[in-house]
């Protein structure tokens, strides 16, 4: 039983004046990663807990990208070496046949998992599709490449799903006004039962990284004080024989002086019976090895 949570757009940077991880407390973050996110401080290697910075650069010069970096997280495959430079934003025609081939959401449940991606996709999602060409994120080839029913807003009314926002604000201030709100930690509790049913969940958010990119005027504090509440309502109903993973594909939110990413290492945060199979991950393409190794299912090259 694992719950992936993918944190889209949080490096481990310096502790400068600017970096929201310097100069906020976040208590559950800080939990889980043995202090704050910063470099060279926090870390913890338990036997069933680990965190520390990974690397997100994988031997590709230029900063690292979603595209690439998705689809290297998502399938084991080195994205960047794969088309010899980063590529930002929605997945090439040969990281989409990666995706298709390899997404570790496909494999698990070609093995006989119970998988599911526990985000809400909008009607206004899939019309905006149709109108450019159907371009979809490394996540949603992922889920859709096993072939998951994609959970939608009735799922998530009734409290079967999350959106990418946690509390549906965006949502509703955009185009779902009928949505409820949802406290972070209720959003949280909600990712914990989503775990209690299956052996293997994912749940996305990039509000960091639109934050990062001053796509949405936040302060980057309140977005991962967010974060942080829905951490705390999910460790709290999370079941004991579950185990958490949370990392990143690139860094952003951490270095408010650029509105770009960064070269910065991303977290890796385990915790759990899984956590042996994750010793050894050290960049991008360790993720979906260790994942189906832990469920007992080898990953196919």
């Amino acid at each position: 039983m694992l719950l992936f949570i993918f944190l889209d757009g949080i490096g481990i940077g310096h502790a400068t004046s600017q970096n929201p991880f310097a100069n906020h407390h976040f208590p559950v973050l800080e939990q889980l990663y043995g202090g704050p996110w910063l470099e060279n401080e926090g870390g913890c290697q338990l036997p069933q807990h680990i965190a520390r910075p990974i690397d997100a650069r994988l031997g590709i010069d230029g900063l690292p990208q979603s595209a690439t970096g998705q689809t290297t997280l998502f399938t084991g495959v080195n994205g960047s070496a794969l088309e010899g430079m980063h590529i930002s934003a929605f997945p090439t025609h040969a990281l989409r046949e990666t995706i298709a081939h390899h997404s570790f959401l496909k494999q698990a449940r070609a093995a006989g998992y119970r998988v599911t991606f526990a985000n809400a996709y909008s009607e206004h999602y899939w019309q905006s599709k149709i109108s450019k060409r159907n371009r979809h994120s490394a996540t949603t080839l992922a889920a859709m490449a096993a072939d998951l029913p994609l959970r939608d807003f009735a799922d998530l009314s009734r409290g079967e799903a999350v959106y990418w926002d946690i509390t549906h604000e965006i949502a509703r201030d955009t185009y779902a006004p009928q949505l409820p709100y949802v406290t972070p930690e209720q959003a949280g509790e909600r990712l914990a039962r989503l775990s209690a049913e299956h052996d293997l969940v994912l749940y996305e958010t990039f509000l960091p990284d639109l934050v990062g990119h001053r796509r949405i005027p936040w302060p980057p504090h309140e977005v991962l004080q967010r974060i942080d509440r829905m951490l705390a309502g999910l460790l709290a109903a999370l079941p004991v024989r579950a185990t958490l993973l949370i990392t990143s594909d690139h860094g952003n939110l951490e270095d408010p002086n650029t509105k770009g990413h960064t070269y910065n290492p991303v977290p890796l945060i385990v915790q759990g019976p899984a956590t042996p199979y994750f010793r050894t991950v050290h960049d991008l393409t360790g993720i979906t090895p260790a994942i189906l190794q832990s469920l007992g299912t080898s990953r196919s090259p």
